[in-house]
């Protein structure tokens, strides 16, 4: 059966504010289009109970009868409530700059397990943040650090986080690569994947690294659902601001604000055509 164990932030969470929060001038990059944040160090996130609630789901029969594809709601509730709780968000939007939210439920707590050298490649993540949380015992660790090319062509190493803990990367936008741990028998780390909460903003999410790792017909669904959703909200801003524009040119060609005669040009056609092009664009 799933794991009946409920959130509670007051049980599960050990956060502690990062030292140091990385900005992406400082490592000689411009500033994206959401967020000047381009990592955290380190900080204290999940308590021993929260390490043991996710180790205990985590390794469930359902899990991992489902390893490849599973499905969060269905057969992670905990890790689910954890990553769409308020508490949890707050910490990762206050530490990205951004107010973030989970891309797709698909993307919610993704889980690498390193049990040999193995590291992963200089790369670029599908989606605009990610939270990165260490599952293991990080006592005798060496290296695992996340290594971010800097503007400039040199790099700057992120130090991994200790048993617990957790680092934030603005990882579309940085290319990075993933030193592989060293001096310990298993390294565990859940990667939740997050975009702007605000339909407004610049989306770079992309499927370019997630497609041969995914049950296709659950993400093209998710994909497809969140993108037209989000566009939805993008129309119905610019229908309103459309209207207001609107009201205003009344309100000057009829001082009893009138319908049906305005005389003055509310619409720029070359702008509003812009607009449509990147819409467009986005979901494709």
């Amino acid at each position: 059966m799933p794991s009946t164990s409920d959130f509670d932030p007051s049980i599960h969470l050990a956060y502690q504010k990062p030292k140091k929060i990385h900005t992406l001038s400082d490592i000689k990059l411009e500033n994206s289009p959401i967020s000047e944040i381009a990592s955290t160090n380190p900080f204290p996130f999940l308590s021993a109970e929260g390490m043991r609630a996710f180790r205990r789901e985590l390794f469930s029969k359902d899990i991992l009868d489902n390893y490849s594809y599973k499905t969060p709601p269905r057969f992670a509730p905990f890790t689910y409530q954890f990553w769409t709780s308020p508490k949890a968000l707050e910490i990762v939007s206050n530490l990205a700059g951004v107010d973030l939210i989970p891309v797709l439920d698909q993307e919610i707590c993704h889980t690498n397990m390193q049990l040999g050298p193995e590291g992963l490649e200089g790369h670029r993540d599908s989606y605009p943040f990610i939270c990165v949380v260490m599952l293991s015992d990080t006592s005798t660790m060496t290296d695992g650090e996340t290594e971010m090319q800097k503007g400039d062509g040199s790099t700057v190493k992120v130090r991994s986080p200790e048993t617990g803990g957790a680092v934030i990367l603005q990882g579309r936008y940085i290319s990075h690569i993933a030193i592989p741990a060293g001096n310990m028998p298993e390294r565990i780390t859940l990667v939740t994947s997050f975009r702007p909460r605000s339909p407004l903003l610049v989306d770079d999410s992309s499927l370019i690294n997630v497609r041969t790792k995914s049950l296709l017909p659950e993400l093209y669904y998710q994909w497809s659902h969140y993108r037209l959703r989000l566009l939805s909200e993008r129309f119905k801003h610019e229908a309103k601001s459309l209207e207001d524009s609107y009201s205003r040119a009344v309100q000057k060609c009829d001082l009893e604000g009138r319908l049906g005669h305005c005389t003055i040009e509310t619409i720029d056609v070359e702008a509003l055509t812009c607009w449509m092009k990147e819409q467009m664009r986005y979901i494709r």
